[in-house]
C-alpha cells in the first residue's frame, strides 16, 4: 500500500514539474518573440505637428460633426507612440486641444500666429523632419484618400512624402490612386529649413472615410503607414 502512494506522489510531482518547465519555456520563447518584434532603433529628432487645435477646429467630419483637430492630435499620438518606442526624440507643436497663439485679437489673427509660431518652431528646432497631420476635405463628398505633400525645392521633403505615400496606399487602400504631391502655396512648406511634409490622412466630406478617420484602429494603421515611411527615409538616405 505504502509503495502504490509512493508512487502516486512521484507521478503528482513529476506532473507538477514538468507544467513549471513548461510555463519556464513558454515564458521564454514569448520574451524571445517579443525580441524579435521589437521596432527598430532610430534615434532622430523629429517634429510631429497635429495641425490645426483651439479655436481651429479645421475642417468638420460630415455625419459626425468631429473636428480634424481632434481627428489630427489622436493620429499624432499614435505616431508619436512608434517613434519614441524606437527612441527617437519627438517635439509635439501642442498634445491637448490648443493653438499656438496669445489670446489676444482676432479669430483670424489668431490663426495667423499660430501658423507663424508652428514655421518658427520649425525653423528654429534641431529636428532632423517635421510630419505635418491633417485631414482633408473637399465640396463633394465622393473624393477619398490619403495623400502627402512637400516643398517642390527639397528633395528630402518629396523623398519622405513619397515614402510615406507608398505605406498609405499598401496598407489603408491599394485602390488610393493619389500620389505625393508638391505643394507651393502652403505656408509651413515655403522655404523650409527642416525637410517638411503634410499628411492629409483622408476625407472628412467623405462618410465611408469620416468613419474610418473616427475608428482607433485605423488611425492606427494611418500612424503605422507614417512610421514605416519614416524609417525607410532615413535608411535611404543613412543619416
Amino acid at each position: 500500500m505504502k509503495i502504490i502512494i509512493l508512487k502516486k506522489k512521484w507521478i503528482i510531482w513529476t506532473m507538477i514539474i514538468a507544467i513549471i518547465l513548461m510555463g519556464m519555456i513558454l515564458a521564454y520563447l514569448l520574451n524571445k518573440t517579443t525580441k524579435v518584434v521589437s521596432l527598430p532603433t532610430l534615434r532622430k529628432v523629429i517634429i510631429i505637428d497635429p495641425g490645426h487645435g483651439g479655436i481651429d477646429g479645421g475642417m468638420v467630419g460630415i455625419t459626425t460633426g468631429v473636428y480634424e483637430s481632434q481627428i489630427n492630435l489622436e493620429i499624432s499620438n499614435k505616431v508619436r507612440k512608434y517613434l519614441e518606442e524606437s527612441g527617437s526624440l519627438v517635439l509635439m507643436t501642442r498634445d491637448q486641444d490648443v493653438g499656438l497663439y496669445t489670446e489676444e485679437g482676432s479669430v483670424r489673427k489668431k490663426k495667423n500666429e499660430d501658423l507663424r509660431n508652428r514655421k518658427r518652431l520649425f525653423d528654429e528646432s534641431s529636428a532632423d523632419i517635421v510630419i505635418s497631420i491633417h485631414s482633408n476635405s473637399f465640396t463633394q463628398s465622393k473624393y477619398y484618400g490619403a495623400q502627402s505633400f512637400y516643398n517642390p525645392n527639397c528633395e528630402d521633403s518629396k523623398l519622405i512624402a513619397e515614402l510615406i505615400q507608398e505605406e498609405l496606399v499598401r496598407v489603408l487602400d491599394n485602390g488610393n490612386t493619389r500620389k505625393a504631391k508638391a505643394k507651393k502655396d502652403v505656408y509651413i512648406l515655403k522655404n523650409v529649413k527642416i525637410p517638411t511634409v503634410i499628411v492629409e490622412c483622408g476625407f472628412l466630406s467623405n462618410p465611408k472615410e469620416e468613419r474610418l478617420l473616427n475608428d482607433p484602429d485605423y488611425q492606427e494603421k494611418i500612424a503605422w503607414s507614417i512610421y514605416v515611411g519614416v524609417l525607410k527615409y532615413f535608411d535611404r538616405v543613412n543619416i
